[in-house]
């Protein structure tokens, strides 16, 4: 039935892929809402929610953002455009942006197939995109609004037309400008097409170096200058404010050795699966040199660069896994002359799906940032709301994803302890209602509340965090949170 199956999907695989990927993908874009980290919602979706509310906010900007604001722009477009049709409820909005990011991911299926198939049989580069569509993580940040993700498709789209062998005169034109719209998306990914110009340029290729060069250099001023230019007065105003930046706060974020990203990618790819990913993802490096030497670079960058965060390295982890795994398939049948070679190679592929699938199940259902989100969507239903009190105790202050509650300029006062609660009585502040993040020390929180501010809680509804939520604070209770969000009407 598989082998059935199999050849009816071989036949047209393009389609295939594509079909597949976006049915793997249609939980996580009904199911997988919130936000998994603070870059992923008050960039690309709280900013231009912002500015549509209030323009002020854009016309008194004043130094350039560290940012490029060409994602958060065609959010911009976007929600401008969802207004005018009347979908202004803030779940609507953010299904459809989910259902775009999906459409938009499968190209990075599409063409890592077409990527693989310049350097393997059919089979292989089907069966090696196929698995990297069902990955566990593939679904859920495929819909996620993460610049790290949005920048692989035209990397994807970059490298093919970089690599193919039947070169056509445009061919490197075609490549410089995706990966010049990479970088309008993720600055980084400069260490990738700078490496393709240096492997041209020492390969004797000096007219296609220029000709790759030149090209990228002119698509970089055409998307990214031309948006600083309108912004902030001149080209790159953003990128080189970036680099500033990031070399004088490099210290001031998430650090740690650098292997930090090497025990990662062992760890999302599954070990010991992992172990022969990574082994085979350098093998015929001469032959694969344009994809590899730029993906090795961008790797080495990042891990001795002290910033390290799990996400910076997401736009080259589907190119190292498709390389190891197409070139591990590629090996199987070496592999099965040596018996014990055969049986770590089955029972490797047998652990990855045993945790694979369920973690593919679990992420893509997961809601991230579910009582944040969930407590301010609840109020936007209620007509009455004219001030917030979000009291979180031990939790510490954090950013309220205010785009759900859709109430732009309705006050929320922040009462991480006591001092602030009374701050707010002394300056004679206005909210009736609160919300409440605590678990145990809730109904302290609640009385002492009703006792300072001389007005009693009447509860409302409790949302609890998500399962992965929960999960991480089970395993890790000192820097994860269980936030439940418990919200009361101020009477």
């Amino acid at each position: 039935m598989f082998r059935n199956i199999y050849s009816i999907l071989i036949k047209k695989p393009v389609l295939s892929l594509f079909l597949i990927t976006f049915v793997v993908n249609l939980p996580a874009i009904f199911f997988s809402k919130g936000y998994g980290m603070h870059d992923d919602h008050f960039g690309p979706i709280e900013q231009p929610w912002e500015i549509i509310n209030n323009p002020k906010v854009w016309e008194s900007r004043t130094t350039p953002h560290a940012h490029s604001i060409f994602y958060p722009l065609l959010h911009f477009l976007l929600f401008k455009l969802l207004y005018q049709i009347n979908i202004k409820d803030p779940q609507d909005v953010m299904l459809i942006v989910r259902l775009l990011h999906s459409l938009y991911s499968t190209l990075t299926i599409i063409f890592i197939y077409k990527i693989l198939k310049e350097f393997y049989e059919e089979k292989i580069a089907f069966q090696t995109s196929l698995v990297i569509a069902l990955l566990w993580f593939m679904p859920f940040l495929s819909v996620r609004n993460l610049i790290e993700m949005v920048c692989i498709p035209p990397l994807a789209i970059g490298f093919y037309f970089l690599v193919r062998k039947n070169q056509k005169p445009n061919d490197l034109v075609l490549s410089a400008l995706f990966f010049a719209l990479a970088f309008a998306f993720r600055y980084q990914t400069l260490f990738i097409s700078g490496t393709v110009f240096l492997i041209l340029l020492f390969s004797n290729k000096l007219s296609d170096a220029f000709k790759f060069g030149l090209s990228f250099l002119l698509f970089i001023f055409l998307i990214q200058g031309s948006v600083d230019i309108v912004a902030w007065g001149y080209p790159l105003a953003s990128f080189i404010e970036y680099v500033r930046y990031n070399f004088t706060h490099s210290g001031d974020y998430v650090t740690g050795p650098f292997y930090r990203y090497l025990l990662l990618l062992i760890g999302v790819f599954i070990p010991p699966l992992s172990l022969l990913i990574l082994y085979y993802s350098v093998k015929r490096f001469k032959d694969k040199l344009l994809i590899i030497l730029p993906v090795l670079v961008f790797f080495l960058f990042h891990s001795i660069f002290p910033n390290k965060q799990e996400r910076f390295i997401l736009p080259i982890v589907p190119f190292v896994f498709a390389l190891g795994a197409a070139e591990l398939l590629s090996a199987k049948g070496e592999l099965f002359n040596l018996n014990k070679m055969k049986t770590f190679y089955r029972l490797s592929w047998i652990i990855f799906w045993f945790i694979n699938i369920p973690l593919l199940i679990i992420f893509s259902l997961n809601y991230g940032k579910k009582s944040r989100c969930e407590s301010l969507y609840y109020l936007s239903k209620k007509p009455d709301v004219a001030g917030i009190l979000q009291i979180t105790g031990k939790i510490g202050a954090f950013k309220l994803p205010l785009f759900y509650l859709n109430k732009y300029g309705t006050p929320v006062y922040e009462i991480p302890n006591v001092d602030s609660l009374f701050l707010f009585v002394e300056n004679k502040r206005v909210a009736n209602y609160a919300v409440i993040y605590a678990d145990q020390e809730l109904d302290s929180l609640k009385t002492m509340t009703e006792s300072i501010l001389g007005r009693k809680l009447k509860f409302e509804t409790q949302i609890p965090p998500s399962l992965v939520d929960y999960i991480l604070y089970k395993l890790n209770p000192r820097y994860n949170k269980n936030q439940i969000a418990t919200i009361f009407k101020i009477e």
